[in-house]
């Protein structure tokens, strides 16, 4: 503590206040033995792109530290963006490029909804604008 008084010694006192339990790792009332000690090594490895097979259909992206778990057949990823906008995400994408699939190919793996045949028949019937617009005011538009 010595040391960190050299320094500056705002950071002892705060330290001194916080209490040994939250910051010293042999004091603290909970494991944290998976705690990461970043070096550069890891910073730079976070700053890669990762991709694991962990079964035929699974896989593992690692991005920036985070570990992300994409399958691909299932069109699903646990950061959500997948499902919801139904085109592959950034992680699935580098699934995707590890694979080799030709980049011509990766519509197979976005929603029906996004094909050509089926946003021509979005606009198969024609939409007629309201004339009366208290209806409008009625229904909030």
């Amino acid at each position: 503590m010595s040391k960190v008084a050299k320094v500056d010694n705002r950071v002892k006192e705060y330290l001194e206040e916080a209490g040994c339990k939250k910051w010293f790792r042999c004091h603290s009332p909970v494991n944290r033995g998976r705690m990461m000690m970043s070096n550069i090594a890891e910073c730079i490895n976070g700053c890669l792109v990762k991709v694991k097979a962990t079964a035929s259909y699974l896989y593992c992206v690692y991005e920036l530290g985070r570990r992300y778990i994409i399958d691909i057949e299932r069109g699903t990823c646990n950061c959500g963006r997948y499902q919801i906008d139904k085109i592959p995400c950034p992680h699935a994408f580098a699934v995707l490029k590890s694979k080799n699939v030709d980049v011509k190919d990766y519509g197979r793996y976005c929603s029906e909804l996004y094909r050509p045949n089926i946003i021509v028949k979005t606009y198969k019937f024609l939409i007629v604008p309201m004339s009366d617009m208290r209806i409008g005011v009625f229904l909030n538009l």
